[in-house]
């Protein structure tokens, strides 16, 4: 048999722990202190304390929410640079460059354990068909996060999805910081 449980069993259930928690005061203040009705007051009583953390969750859960991070650049937003980088492209398996959309500019600038979401000037496929070392703009999705912690020459590697693409390191940041 299922259980299912709803917010007004949640409400009669706290109801009803707090009403044997306040039998339990009362059996207590009534009961001969080394008697067992004064031990049977003493574990009713000790039901609030369910009770407190269900009115606890339930008013942590009437506060209002932060709208989450963005997860992705607006669409036809333009591009604006907030670092440049000097990157090297690593050896790519094999059909790699020809499994990616032509469209796609995103990737994750990897710096240390942090990561942060970037878009580049130019489609990932095309900057990837042009050899050697090239400079390349990068937006950052949250440059007020990006820019508080990045500083420039700082060692970094470029992936698309989960695959290591680039490295090399950031040579300026933009001053709004």
């Amino acid at each position: 048999m299922a259980f299912t449980v709803t917010s007004s069993g949640r409400q009669l259930a706290m109801a009803v722990l707090l009403a044997l928690a306040v039998a339990g005061a009362v059996i207590r203040a009534q009961a001969p202190d080394p008697s067992t009705w004064h031990d049977i007051g003493t574990l009713l009583l000790v039901l609030w304390i369910p009770a407190v953390g269900n009115l606890i969750a339930f008013l942590v859960r009437q506060l209002p929410r932060r709208a989450p991070p963005p997860l992705a650049f607006a669409h036809g937003t333009p591009f604006t640079p907030h670092a440049q980088a000097a990157l090297a492209v690593v050896d790519l398996p094999p059909g790699f460059i020809a499994s990616l959309d032509p469209q796609e500019a995103r990737g994750t600038v990897i710096t240390g354990r942090r990561g942060y979401t970037v878009r580049l000037d130019r489609p990932l496929a095309q900057w990837l068909a042009d050899p050697g070392p090239q400079p390349v703009a990068l937006e950052f999705l949250l440059p007020q996060v990006a820019l508080r912690e990045l500083q420039p020459d700082v060692q970094v590697h470029l992936l698309a999805g989960t695959t290591a693409i680039a490295k090399g390191r950031l040579t300026t940041l933009a001053a709004t910081r």
